[in-house]
């Protein structure tokens, strides 16, 4: 494992994790209150949300530190059980486009309320049943709930234990271009730099959510290339994946810097899964091995609809000799 944390303030907050995947013992995915979120719209960008929506999202999210409870990953005193590191995925649950699977749910697909489910192809991070990880291109069989490889149409409903819906900014080492992923950004701001407390980027936001979904993506290119919207430096979570390792970058930057980011730490295959102030990295070995936050953003917020932990392997504590730094981890 190796932790890389650079921060300067009011110039950069980066966070990159390296795990090897033979350290990994098991990778896990919780949703806050998945029932009573599935009968909310999430937080809706093409519409205003009433007061009863806004509410009820709100209640639905909970700490990280509840999410691990709920994992096993923390015991009812806040203590962990087990060695591990957990992100923040707070996308699923709040914007439309994040789905996700989980073999053992019931139902197993998670979708937010009004979610249109029009993609032809949704870039996961893959958790199998026979514990090996991955980023797939899935389609997801709503009337059957059942999930699918992309490339072949196989059934993987008895071997994918989980998946969770990620922006796919890298493929086989090459960046992916945003004009190929624009729409898959429900909330543009993620993409372009506009204020929507301002009329001028009200006018910006009705105008790229006109026509919702048909004409999403044709809206959010036009913004950019026409009217010369700015591209955003927006704060992220990535995950991507080497044959050897796991990467973890929260940084902020454009979707491709954040993808250049991935590669750059030695990943070949990346995809965000959370931005701004949800996002953060929470691990065992802080606070003298009680856990606890490492790196949040300037403007987190505490809770949460999603999390996933990465339990690994070995001890939950370590006698060091005195003097030692235990914030050591290389």
């Amino acid at each position: 494992m190796r932790l890389e944390i650079n921060r300067l303030e009011g110039l950069r907050n980066d966070l990159t994790l390296r795990l090897e995947r033979a350290e990994i013992d098991t990778a896990l995915l919780n949703v806050a209150h998945s029932a009573r979120l599935m009968t909310l719209p999430g937080m809706p960008r093409h519409r205003h949300p009433t007061a009863e929506e806004s509410e009820g999202v709100a209640a639905c999210k909970i700490p990280i530190e509840e999410h691990l409870r709920q994992l096993g990953v923390l015991d009812d005193a806040g203590n962990p059980l087990c060695r591990a590191v957990a992100i923040s995925n707070r996308n699923l649950g709040a914007n439309h486009g994040n789905i996700a699977w989980q073999r053992t749910a019931s139902p197993p697909i998670f979708r937010v309320s009004e979610d249109p489910c029009a993609y032809v192809s949704y870039s996961c991070l893959t958790a199998w049943r026979n514990g090996v990880l991955s980023i797939e291109d899935l389609r997801f069989d709503f009337g059957a709930q059942s999930v699918h490889l992309i490339a072949d149409g196989r059934d993987l409903s008895d071997e994918i234990e989980w998946a969770t819906f990620g922006q796919r900014v890298l493929r086989a080492g090459l960046l992916t271009p945003i004009e190929e992923i624009v729409d898959k950004f429900y909330d543009l701001r993620h993409v372009l730099a506009f204020d929507h407390h301002k009329d001028h980027g009200v006018r910006i936001r009705d105008d790229a959510y006109r026509d919702y979904p048909v004409r999403f993506r044709e809206n959010a290119v036009s913004a950019w290339r026409d009217a010369g919207v700015p591209r955003a430096r927006y704060y992220h979570n990535a995950v991507g994946f080497s044959r050897e390792a796991l990467f973890v970058v929260q940084r902020e930057g454009t979707v491709e810097e954040v993808g250049a980011a991935l590669r750059d730490a030695g990943a070949d295959d990346g995809i965000i899964l959370d931005n701004g102030g949800s996002v953060a990295c929470w691990a065992w070995w802080v606070n003298q091995y009680r856990g606890g936050l490492v790196s949040p953003t300037v403007d987190y917020r505490p809770p949460g609809t999603s999390a996933i932990a990465f339990r690994l392997k070995g001890p939950v504590t370590h006698d060091l000799p005195g003097g030692s730094v235990s914030y050591s981890v290389l």
